[in-house]
């Protein structure tokens, strides 16, 4: 046979070197971007040649815009705009520079007049629907939704409202991603029907509008059959977003770069935006929890309850019984333990020796135990004690209950004699003792506070149940103070910032020192000495995972007014330095009289109203007079 000649060897291929380009940084500047087009363009049409004052204005602010410099960025704008006061890029750049909102506000203003001047009404009639797709239009759009965003801040909801509707109308394109800041306005301000508008204009898979069409259906309509397929859609299009937003899953510190649909960080990225339109909706975030299904966790250890059968009755006559007098009872307990990633109060079961004073037996179980389960704690109870030899009781005490009527029988046939009393003092101790070592070093409840009563605290309950459905944040924008002078202060006015315009922190925070407050509103204030140097009185709204137990037991027991799940009031005094604690009596009638006049203030008295506001509040120890008026009057 044969041989098969041997081809020729193909020589080898050096390997490939890859040359890997180095990566940015930082990505550009988008208005530098955009003045490098617009130069390119505008020397191809020859419009805005370097000879004229806009051409020169640009040539500085193409400067400006590429040095990181403030001051001297400032500078090149300020000095273009007095080569040309058409130079809208000039005042968005001194607008973002700008120390305080008040001061951006006037350069935003001045930004889209100057876009006004520079392309001319006629401009705006024939170029209607085209903006941003031409780039001399960018510098006006990118200012008009500076402008917009500032007035929000600052409280000017509506104005802002109206200027991000008149961009969409200019870009229904939406280049700006206007449509989704205008969905949590709309959303904020109650504005329904527009808002559903906009939904249909826009309709598409994503999660900042599948999630916002179900929000705005509970709103409208609450807990029915149409809000609950909203929300289950809203689920198909993103799983992750109800664990960020119930706080399952911790929010990064930074957001993510990028997103694609449908992943996590859209989940992320839609809960840092809507967060507090959700927080805002009385029972929203409880309804959300509802529709969710609960995670799994590890497997419990616990085996299925058994109950009194045959053969476990026949085991436990063979045990000697000896005289000896147990109790057994099941109780909620006030502490709560994390299952399933929430907070739940769990019921624990114990079984004692009344005669010898032991805990024989105990469990601890998520829910109301049934009386099997009460069965088998007791025949552990019995065959196996914590402490002693195994025996039967010769009586069993306990309280009346469906559960332990059941187990009478079995417990007779066993030679158990069952003794139903109102009180299990035993048991009384026991459980006491057992709350005070799981709730640890907890701060005192309000009611252990001198001079707090349960209807002065009721009071309280009830005059930060009515702020929070007033909802002032609304009205309001950042940055704003309002001075309270009351008869009982002595030590002169005090400052209460309304909380809730971010949607992330609702409530109501009462300063000492104007100085204080207007430096940290200033970010000239490190952390440390804002711990040194603010003392305040506040009260803030969230679930009642922040709420002692004491606390969540005087709501239960006195019945003290609670809007929502997500409406628990927290009131505390921050001390210089770290220091806080509850309220005292005095301190608890001030934040209340506070908490029911300052919605009325706010609403008969926008913020250029400088009048004074004269009323009074009546609280448990008699009448708070009061004196408002904004603190820059």
């Amino acid at each position: 046979m044969a041989k098969k000649k041997p081809g020729k060897k193909s020589p080898k291929k050096p390997p490939r070197t890859w040359q890997v380009a180095e990566p940015l940084s930082e990505l550009p500047d988008p208005h530098v971007l955009d003045e490098v087009m617009r130069d390119f363009l505008g020397q191809m049409a020859g419009s805005n040649a370097p000879g004229t004052p806009q051409g020169q204005a640009e040539e500085i602010m193409f400067q400006a815009l590429a040095i990181t410099d403030k001051r001297k960025r400032a500078s090149l704008a300020r000095k273009a705009l007095e080569i040309s006061p058409d130079c809208t890029d000039a005042y968005i750049l001194l607008g973002e520079l700008a120390k305080t909102r008040k001061e951006a506000l006037e350069f935003y203003r001045q930004g889209v007049e100057a876009g006004e001047r520079s392309l001319g009404p006629d401009y705006f009639k024939s170029q209607t629907g085209q903006f941003w797709r031409l780039l001399e239009t960018r510098p006006y759009m990118r200012a008009r939704l500076s402008l917009a965003d500032v007035l929000w801040t600052l409280g000017h909801r509506d104005e802002a409202i109206a200027h991000l509707q008149a961009i969409l109308q200019l870009n229904p394109g939406d280049n700006q991603g206007v449509r989704y800041v205008l969905a949590g306005w709309l959303l904020n301000m109650d504005r329904f029907d527009e808002l559903a508008c906009l939904l249909d204009e826009f309709d598409e898979a994503t999660a900042a509008w599948a999630y916002t069409k179900a929000l705005l259906a509970f709103r409208r309509d609450g807990d029915v059959p149409t809000s609950r397929k909203q929300l289950k859609a809203a689920q198909q299009v993103n799983k992750y977003v109800p664990d960020y937003l119930l706080g399952k899953k911790p929010m990064p510190r930074e957001q993510p770069a990028f997103y694609g649909l449908g992943d996590a960080n859209e989940a992320i990225l839609y809960t840092g935006s809507a967060m507090g339109g959700w927080k805002s909706t009385p029972g929203a975030l409880a309804w959300l929890r509802a529709a969710v299904p609960k995670s799994k966790g590890p497997k419990s250890r616990q085996s299925k309850p058994q109950g009194p059968l045959p053969l476990v009755q026949k085991q436990l006559l063979r045990l000697p019984q000896e005289f000896d007098v147990w109790q057994a009872d099941f109780r909620q307990l006030r502490a709560r333990t994390e299952s399933g990633g929430e907070l739940v109060h769990p019921w624990v079961v114990i079984v004692t020796s009344r005669s010898d004073d032991l805990i024989l037996s105990q469990s601890l179980v998520e829910s109301a135990p049934t009386a099997d389960l009460l069965w088998d704690q007791l025949a552990a109870a019995m065959q196996a004690p914590i402490v002693g030899d195994a025996h039967r009781p010769t009586a069993l005490q306990v309280h009346a209950g469906e559960a332990w009527e059941v187990l009478m029988p079995a417990l007779k046939a066993i030679g158990i004699e069952v003794e139903v009393l109102p009180t299990l003092d035993q048991m009384d101790v026991v459980f006491e003792e057992l709350e005070s070592a799981l709730a640890g070093d907890q701060p005192p409840s309000l009611l252990d506070m001198p001079g707090v009563t349960p209807e002065m605290a009721n009071g309280f309950y009830q005059a930060a149940a009515e702020f929070y459905r007033s909802a002032p944040w609304r009205k309001l924008g950042y940055e704003s103070a309002i001075r309270v002078e009351c008869d009982r202060l002595e030590s002169g006015p005090r400052y209460a910032v309304v909380m809730g315009q971010s949607g992330l922190t609702f409530g109501l925070a009462i300063y000492d020192d104007l100085k204080v407050l207007k430096k940290l509103w200033s970010g000239r204030m490190s952390d440390d000495e804002n711990a040194r140097e603010t003392v305040a009185l506040s009260v803030t709204y969230d679930d009642d995972s922040g709420i002692t137990d004491g606390d969540l037991k005087a709501i239960e027991d006195y019945e003290w007014e609670i809007v929502s799940p997500e409406a628990y009031p927290s009131i505390f005094r921050k001390e210089r330095g770290l220091s806080m604690r509850p309220p005292l009596g005095w301190e608890l009638e001030f934040m209340q009289a506070c908490l029911r006049a300052i919605p009325e203030f706010v609403a008969r008295h926008p913020t250029d109203n400088l009048t004074k506001y004269d009323t009074t509040i009546r609280v448990t120890s008699g009448e708070l007079r009061l004196t408002l008026s904004w603190a820059d009057a």
